[in-house]
């Protein structure tokens, strides 16, 4: 046995399972050993990626790779929706503020113009449910491009002096930018572009609509309910019925696996780690959402798709 074949065999151990090294091995090791240079010891880049890729297929496929892909596509429409959920929760508390005695005018255009931008927020989570993901991803974005608008048009208004430039406050062209700010702003709509561009089909999926707007009903009258209290009392109910949602997700495959997708998101909504920078803490975040979003879509594209013929052996590198 050459070195060659020595290393395609232990690649082939190590990847693929061991029925389908029964069936498929010697053909595999053949068309290696036939497509390599005379006097390669070891196999090409491409031939190695190759092998691992196929080997990860399968075994994602025979795994839980159904239940990544349900994880998935209910994760994209739990992402606007929680979007939306907060800020409803956040005009309920505007509201509150403003109709208790004294009556504060402020407050009450604070509540019109937080539930105006809602708006959007109710838009995507319409498209998503409606299964159509891409516009729901254009709407997220756009809607992201308005925010950061606005901060621009903010601080260009606002007559507030930045003494000192840093934590991502920058100064362009004598304007003091939060781009740290404005980074964590967009970032959940970003990512919610984002997750509903890579799932493969995004929606309800085994949670169920109604149970879905159901929690969503819930989660509302939780945030009304506190915000009859008190104003400061409009979030805390809905942290806590979210956090019984997660542990009833707890208990099944799908909503394990769709808690690991929302892990962004997550750590977005309690403002990163604490005592980092918003800067720091946007690019942070952006590279565990992007980390966590690749693996996941990929396990969850997989799941959905035939194995794909192997391009082992079609060169020689």
């Amino acid at each position: 046995m050459t070195s060659l074949e020595r290393r395609c065999r232990r690649l082939l151990a190590r990847w693929y399972p061991a029925d389908h090294r029964a069936l498929h091995e010697e053909e595999m090791v053949a068309v290696l050993l036939a497509g390599a240079r005379p006097g390669r010891r070891r196999p090409g880049v491409r031939d190695t990626f190759d092998l691992v890729r196929g080997g990860l297929a399968i075994r994602v496929r025979r795994g839980a790779g159904a239940q990544w892909r349900a994880a998935v596509d209910v994760a994209a429409l739990l992402v606007p929706v929680a979007l939306l959920l907060s800020a409803l929760a956040r005009a309920v508390m505007f509201a509150a503020a403003a109709w208790q005695p004294p009556f504060v005018d402020d407050e009450l255009r604070q509540f019109l113009r937080i539930l105006t931008f809602a708006l959007p927020y109710a838009v995507v989570v319409l498209l998503a449910w409606r299964g159509r993901a891409g516009a729901a991803a254009a709407c997220a974005w756009a809607y992201a491009l308005v925010i950061l608008g606005e901060h621009v048009w903010g601080s260009v208004s606002a007559s507030v002096t930045y003494t000192v430039v840093g934590d991502g406050v920058l100064l362009i062209g004598g304007v003091p930018l939060d781009v740290g700010g404005m980074a964590m702003s967009a970032l959940p709509l970003v990512l919610c572009g984002a997750m509903l561009l890579l799932a493969p089909s995004p929606g309800p999926g085994p949670l169920g609509g109604r149970r879905l707007l159901w929690w969503m009903a819930v989660l509302f009258a939780g945030a009304v309910a506190g915000a009859a209290i008190s104003s400061r009392w409009a979030s805390p109910p809905v942290w806590a019925l979210a956090a019984v949602a997660a542990g009833l997700a707890l208990r099944s495959p799908v909503g394990r696996r769709a808690l690991v997708v929302l892990l962004p998101m997550v750590g977005i909504h309690v403002g990163g780690l604490p005592g980092v920078g918003h800067l720091l803490n946007s690019v942070l975040l952006g590279v565990l959402a992007a980390v966590v979003l690749g693996v996941t879509a990929w396990m969850a594209r997989v799941a959905g798709k035939a194995p794909a013929p192997s391009r082992v052996g079609q060169t020689g590198q």
